[in-house]
């Protein structure tokens, strides 16, 4: 399906903090308060899209590939909560997405630096690579910016993993195989911002290859 943009209005934006202490846990104060924008929700096979775009009158103060989570209405008042998201864009018009793949069994993916037979979804321009620090850290190590390629998909498997071929762009650091908690965004042929997390880079060479691996590798 492809997503359809929704206005929404009144949205503020939180850090996303994973509570696992008990009773109300932390107080979080928005970095965003009562902006205007889109929301849309689109799928593609077994995978469904989540972006957000706003406008705000003063730069906010947001971190490029920190989650965040947003709440406020669309334009008839009917209130919305977005899933945690990835900010992709952190100027006065900020953009946030993730993409989220439903049913994950084991894949045929199941060893790293294997790369399975895949398919070409969809050509991706202005690519950023990060790879997060995992959790309880907070920030991110730069691999690839301006880079292209495409959104690709294994050819068989249930689902079908998803995932990024990046060509060229400048390379920061040292990606190599088996790379994990990797977050790509880029623009599709229509300049939405695309982005795709919990990646792992099975090729680091030319092209570098990133599916989403489930099973005992993930």
């Amino acid at each position: 399906m492809q997503p359809i943009p929704v206005k929404v209005k009144n949205v503020n934006v939180y850090p996303y903090v994973e509570w696992h202490g008990g009773g109300v846990g932390p107080v979080i104060l928005p970095v965003i308060e009562g902006a205007s924008g889109t929301y849309a929700v689109g799928t593609l096979i077994m995978s469904v899209f989540y972006n957000l775009d706003l406008n705000v009158t003063e730069k906010p103060k947001l971190g490029i590939h920190q989650r965040y989570v947003a709440m406020g209405e669309t334009e008839d008042g009917t209130p919305f909560t977005t899933p945690w998201m990835y900010c992709t864009n952190a100027s006065n018009q900020p953009e946030f997405g993730r993409t989220i793949t439903l049913n994950q069994p084991n894949s045929e993916a199941n060893s790293v630096g294997s790369v399975p037979p895949y398919i070409t979804l969809g050509p991706l321009t202005d690519i950023t690579v990060s790879q997060l620090f995992p959790p309880p850290a907070i920030g991110q190590i730069l691999l690839i910016e301006s880079g292209s390629g495409n959104v690709i998909a294994t050819r068989t498997g249930t689902p079908h993993e998803m995932g990024v071929e990046v060509k060229g762009g400048k390379r920061f650091g040292n990606l190599s195989a088996g790379a994990k908690n990797i977050i790509i965004t880029g623009k599709n042929q229509d300049g939405k911002t695309v982005t795709m997390g919990d990646l792992t880079c099975l090729d680091p060479n030319e092209p570098a290859i990133f599916l989403r691996q489930f099973g005992p590798f993930n």
